[in-house]
């Protein structure tokens, strides 16, 4: 028989190593940018109103109190829980089906170009894709809706990004069909560590589902999902993490509107700091979110399982 050996301790070491930094990093940018002088951070920020250097006074759990009774951080929860629910969907079909359909591609050739096809958007900026899906959403003579009008759908056609019942949906729908690019839930990513843990499986293994006559279907749930169950695992915190630090690509589609329809906490969290020079709060939201991202991946951790062992 054989066995294959996964080093899962490693996987998940790093994988924590990745998230806990991100988080660190996310959690404290606005201290670092704020500095005195060089070598002097201000770490206690989240504990003062922090408006300006020479205008700060010590509030203790103020700013905490502040943030956990204000309903537009909330509604930000409420949210950034949306994008992450789908996005951990989507990260769990589509760069998997295509990078089941890719490795099962029998011509070299073919395979190859497939492959260059699906991480070829990785080169192009996100700044410059969600421009392009912003000039496709717009209400005057944006490409959705003028595609609704020449197939005589003209009823359907509404400013995507500036309706409140449409905005957020708008928001999900970028780069569909989720294969390939970096969107901010890293789809070309993830085919690319699909791809990698479906080769790592021993082609015997292919060989003797053959002969046993299962079905792709099958093939797929006997043997594949179980053997790449560990790339599922560091994707969906990954994804996770990509959804919890949304801001880019809601700042430059919509700037959290119509309103606060589609606002993230990191949109938040840069908006308090940079617009109203709110820093101590902005510093308490860090903290939270900071706080959120460690445990959610530790109870990714705990809980999913790693790649099956064979032997």
């Amino acid at each position: 028989m054989y066995e294959i050996k996964y080093h899962e301790e490693d996987l998940s070491k790093y994988s924590f190593l990745v998230t806990g930094g991100a988080g660190f990093i996310g959690s404290n940018l606005v201290e670092y940018l704020l500095k005195y002088n060089v070598g002097k951070v201000r770490v206690l920020d989240n504990l003062s109103n922090g408006y300006y250097d020479n205008i700060k006074e010590f509030i203790g759990f103020d700013n905490f109190v502040r943030l956990f009774g204000d309903k537009v951080f909330w509604q930000s929860i409420k949210h950034v829980s949306f994008y992450m629910v789908f996005g951990v969907i989507i990260q769990l079909t589509a760069p998997l089906i295509a990078a089941v359909l890719v490795f099962h591609v029998k011509k070299l050739k073919l395979q190859n170009f497939l492959k260059i096809s699906f991480v070829l958007p990785l080169i192009v900026p996100n700044i410059v894709i969600y421009l392009v899906w912003r000039w496709i959403y717009r209400g005057d003579m944006g490409v959705l809706n003028e595609f609704l009008k020449l197939i005589g759908l003209e009823q359907l056609a509404t400013p995507w990004l500036g309706d409140s019942s449409t905005a957020i949906w708008a928001v999900v729908f970028v780069n569909f069909p989720w294969v390939s690019g970096v969107i901010g839930i890293i789809s070309g990513v993830s085919f690319l560590i699909y791809l990698a843990g479906l080769m790592s499986i021993p082609r015997d293994l292919f060989e003797v589902a053959k002969i046993d006559g299962m079905s792709a279907w099958r093939r797929f749930i006997s043997i594949e999902f179980p053997l790449i169950r560990s790339q599922v695992k560091i994707i969906l915190i990954l994804t996770i993490i990509s959804q919890m630090q949304a801001f880019e690509n809601i700042l430059v589609l919509t700037n959290g509107g119509p309103g606060n329809e589609t606002i993230t906490p990191a949109l938040y969290l840069y908006q308090r700091a940079f617009t109203y020079s709110e820093f101590g709060y902005a510093s308490a939201m860090g903290v939270v979110m900071f706080i959120a991202l460690v445990t959610i991946t530790f109870i990714s951790q705990k809980y999913i399982k790693n790649t099956d062992k064979i032997g």
